[in-house]
């Protein structure tokens, strides 16, 4: 089965870096873990088999060479904004935070405090994405994670199939976005990864980027999955509280939020992103048998974006690497 996704904003395209791709077309990133010491350990990369996208000579009209960009952001994307720093994706949409959910099943377990909260818009969906999405909302929320058990995602929530009770949605294949079984499960992942870095009451034991940036999340903060291809997204409570993750999808808003509970309240964490290099997308031209020139895909750049957190304890400001990811650009199809 092919591995499941979050957006039609995004696709396959053409490798620019040397880094493996899994077979359903997602990126294995320098997507190391970080220590609950701050150091960043090297990654084990699993070799995958999977078949590049070549592209002929005459199909390709502009040449993808990377573009120097060295750019920073101070959280990007907060909640209510439209940032208009330089990022990738470029045009990014952050909604406000609706009320924190879980706060009830949290008082239950004396989690008085709300140690980070972040939510994704989830416009681009599909109506059964749609539900995908508040289907992982729904089975996150209320999870609790005592001090030194590690999550794993598809172990909660997997497998993504019509029996676990998931519907289409979209995936990677090659190039191209496919129709996939549970497609959307993957801005669950995201959006709690994000809500995750920002409480420092873990370590993150695997996670994955996409291959291309998604249109939710600033680069950086997204998190992949795939029950098929065993990419999993696992963090371990390294704090001395257990922790319990909100979740709540709000179809009339097309927002999934999350939040974080624990007993002990955390420092004050600030995530930045420093863009390292843009990648302009190719145009390619296919031939129709229609006389109407049409646009099946519009492409999107990529780029490398390096993240890391500030941290601010009793002896200063603590720095912490979370690596950096490297997003493909997404050719632009035109057929004619």
């Amino acid at each position: 089965m092919l591995s499941t996704f979050c957006s039609i904003a995004v696709c396959g395209a053409v490798a620019f870096v040397n880094t493996p791709i899994a077979a359903d077309g997602h990126q294995k990133t320098d997507t190391r873990p970080v220590s609950s010491a701050g150091s960043v350990s090297a990654a084990t990369l699993t070799k995958f088999t999977a078949q590049p996208l070549v592209l002929a000579a005459s199909q390709v009209s502009m040449a993808s060479k990377p573009i120097a960009a060295a750019s920073e952001e101070d959280d990007s994307g907060k909640s209510g904004s439209a940032s208009t720093t330089k990022q990738i994706p470029i045009n990014l949409y952050m909604p406000p935070n609706p009320p924190a959910p879980g706060k009830d099943q949290a008082a239950q377990h004396k989690l008085q405090y709300m140690l980070a909260q972040r939510s994704t818009n989830y416009r681009h969906a599909s109506p059964t994405q749609a539900k995908n999405i508040e289907l992982v909302a729904k089975r996150l929320n209320g999870t609790v994670i005592q001090p030194g058990q590690t999550f794993s995602y598809n172990q909660k929530l997997g497998p993504y199939t019509e029996q676990n009770g998931y519907g289409w949605g979209r995936a990677f294949s090659g190039n191209r976005i496919v129709p996939s079984l549970g497609g959307g499960v993957c801005q669950g992942a995201s959006t709690l990864y994000s809500t995750l870095i920002r409480t420092g009451a873990v370590t993150f034991v695997e996670r994955h980027a996409h291959s291309l940036t998604v249109p939710y999340l600033p680069g950086g903060e997204d998190a992949t999955v795939s029950y098929s291809s065993r990419l999993d997204f696992r963090f371990k409570n390294t704090s001395d509280s257990p922790i319990m993750i909100g979740a709540q999808g709000y179809p009339e808003k097309r927002v999934i939020t999350v939040a974080i509970w624990s007993a002990k309240p955390n420092p004050q964490i600030t995530v930045h992103h420093k863009v390292l290099a843009v990648y302009p997308f190719q145009t390619v031209t296919t031939s129709s048998s229609s006389d109407e020139e049409k646009v099946v895909a519009p492409g999107q750049v990529g780029g490398k974006v390096a993240t890391w957190l500030e941290i601010k304890t009793d002896k200063g400001v603590v720095t912490k690497s979370l690596g950096t990811d490297t997003y493909k650009p997404s050719p632009r199809i035109i057929e004619k």
